[in-house]
């Protein structure tokens, strides 16, 4: 009799974790919209991060152009000058 009781809880444990995901499905279909939704708001949320990447590289590719523009002005200064002879 042991062994059936435990049968009995085993496939009731079952049913009910069964019905916990078919509750939490029904929880998840109401919270996520369609698929088609979901696309656009993932290809949305792609093109953000992406247009966030491409202000910091111009951000970054100015300083670059004007560190390297401070450099070539220090080292034309210091370049020997040409003295003509007669």
């Amino acid at each position: 009799m042991a062994k059936k009781k435990e049968e009995l809880k085993v496939e009731s444990l079952e049913e009910e974790v069964q019905e916990l995901r078919k509750s939490l499905f029904g929880i998840f279909e109401a919270l996520l919209p369609p698929k088609e939704v979901r696309e656009e708001v993932l290809k949305n949320l792609y093109t953000i991060e992406l247009s966030f990447l491409k202000v910091f590289k111009t951000l970054l590719d100015y300083q670059v152009e004007s560190l390297e523009h401070k450099i070539e002005k220090k080292s034309s200064r210091k370049r020997a000058q040409k003295i003509e002879v007669e």
